[in-house]
């Protein structure tokens, strides 16, 4: 006949760390964090960035419904990923748009002042700025080069006016004279990098706590402690894994500005 005890449930053994456990854990995540990720994901946004974040500021018009486009190149070259569009109808008057730049190196930036036809743009301001409204970079006639279906570009009192009379794929680039790199960058990038998986880390954790309580059995203490902590490892581990691609851009953008900074 068996005791009280011996039929009390006891916590299934995948809970139980081991050094085999805590290596597999490793090198599986360890793998996964190899992963391309094309997008990268940002569990907790820094919601209070410093004046340091540069923004990309453009006043403009159109005589036609479009879309006006400006890719930017951060090291990867221009790619549809790292773009910034906007629809623009008819209109006399400019509008003024501003845009936040992502917190990297910029190299090169390419305008497609329309998406396809015939059409002109008005430029009347086109500037990088910071929070603080302090002018970085001034964009004139003269930086706008390797023009492809651009038909003219006139200077006007105030801008210039970008002429196209038939295309399928019009752009021109703007050169910046040498990369841009904002006040502060490394600094806000690692604290993304520490939010976001701080907080991917806790809700994780706590998905597998709840798991873990809803089959514990009655066992020590210690044995409760060592599997809450086994827990938190899995957690932290695969934290990482999923902000694989903002901590390695972060990388990689803190070494591509050291490399700029020491070549001027």
């Amino acid at each position: 006949m068996s005791s009280p005890a011996s039929e009390t449930p006891v916590t299934p053994d995948l809970f139980r760390p081991t050094v085999i456990r805590c290596l597999l854990t490793l090198g599986i995540a360890a793998v996964a964090f190899c992963v391309p990720q094309a997008i990268p994901l940002e569990y907790f946004p820094l919601n209070n960035p410093s004046s340091g974040l540069q923004y990309l500021e453009i006043t403009c018009a159109s005589n036609i419904t479009t879309r006006t486009e400006v890719f930017l190149d951060t090291g990867k070259g221009f790619n549809e990923l790292e773009k910034i569009e906007w629809p623009i109808g008819p209109s006399e008057m400019a509008f003024t748009y501003t845009f936040p730049l992502p917190d990297a190196p910029l190299f090169n930036l390419r305008l497609d002042p329309i998406t396809n036809g015939a059409g002109e743009l008005k430029i009347t301001n086109f500037r990088i700025i910071n929070r603080r409204d302090e002018e970085i970079r001034r964009f004139h006639r003269a930086d706008l080069v390797a023009l492809h279906q651009i038909d003219a570009i006139t200077p006007l009192d105030k801008g210039f006016r970008i002429l196209i009379k038939q295309s399928d794929d019009p752009y021109l680039q703007v050169s910046l004279g040498r990369p841009l790199i904002a006040e502060g960058m490394n600094e806000r990038n690692l604290k993304r990098c520490l939010l976001s998986v701080g907080y991917l880390t806790l809700m994780l954790w706590i998905i597998l706590l709840a798991v873990y309580f809803a089959f514990r059995g009655r066992e020590p203490v210690r044995d409760t402690l060592k599997s809450i902590g086994f827990l938190l490892l899995l957690s932290l581990m695969f934290s990482f894994v999923g902000n694989r691609g903002l901590v390695r851009n972060s990388v990689r953008y803190a070494q591509m500005a050291a490399t700029v900074a020491a070549s001027h």
